[in-house]
């Protein structure tokens, strides 16, 4: 409720003086929340998903702590070393993996080193879920499975158009949590500081069964902007950073991004 209200109230005039903060001093400002309250669907664009080659690590050391990025919307800090390929991230690999194999999952090296671990008394963590029997990580393989299954038929459906179903029914349903159903969102990407979109927070799997199976269009969600780029573009523009964001993303719906 408190971010609600936050969202609506003095919002503008806040993000405005916090993207010149922080373009001065870096660090990060406006929780995501508030954010995401204020500004709606209008941070949902579509774009090529050629551009998303890259994804954030989701913890950053800033002035000698370290924090998780996902709690701001705009950030000024260096991502210089937190920027890396998607294929470092294990969820990539593992859906690459499914698309791949297939029915024959198991033949995969990813599903047979969680097997070897599992049989040795160990329990993997996917998703916050512990998989500690040979059955979980069949239902688990399964679950990606019938995901990639549904964006082969249908592509990435934008979250305003799922129930909580999402894009793969009620099948397996403990491999996720009801709060991961009730947080999930479209994907979630980063602008960087030179306007380039990041992988951030939502849509692992999404992201990688889009780009192995050749989606040529994707929604993401604007999570998180540097206020470096978002500082420049407002000048460019001669607009006000809030407005400069929303003018922006507006344009990048009709050309695509990057938007002039």
């Amino acid at each position: 409720m408190r971010d609600f209200a936050a969202a609506h109230i003095g919002f503008t005039g806040r993000f405005n003086r916090a993207v010149r903060r922080l373009d001065r001093e870096g660090g990060p400002a406006i929780l995501a929340a508030q954010a995401h309250f204020h500004f709606g669907e209008q941070l949902v664009i579509p774009i090529a998903t050629g551009h998303l080659t890259t994804r954030l690590r989701d913890n950053i050391s800033d002035r000698g702590q370290l924090r998780w990025i996902g709690t701001h919307f705009l950030d000024g800090s260096d991502w210089s070393r937190i920027v890396e390929p998607l294929e470092k991230s294990s969820s990539h690999t593992e859906i690459v993996e499914l698309i791949e194999t297939r029915q024959d999952f198991r033949a995969g090296s990813r599903y047979q080193a969680y097997a070897r671990r599992i049989k040795d008394g160990a329990t993997v963590k996917r998703n916050r879920i512990a998989i500690d029997t040979i059955e979980k990580l069949d239902n688990f393989f399964e679950y990606y499975l019938a995901l990639i299954a549904d964006i082969e038929k249908n592509g990435i459906v934008p979250h305003s158009d799922l129930g909580l179903r999402g894009q793969t029914g009620r099948r397996h349903r403990w491999t996720r949590t009801l709060w991961q159903d009730l947080a999930e969102r479209d994907i979630g990407v980063a602008i960087d500081a030179e306007g380039r979109l990041v992988r951030h927070t939502n849509g692992k799997h999404r992201t990688a069964a889009a780009v192995a199976l050749g989606i040529e269009r994707i929604p993401v969600e604007i999570r998180l902007v540097h206020a470096g780029w978002l500082s420049r573009q407002a000048e460019r523009l001669g607009l006000s950073p809030a407005a400069a964001l929303l003018a922006t993303l507006e344009e990048a719906r009709t050309t695509g991004w990057p938007a002039p």
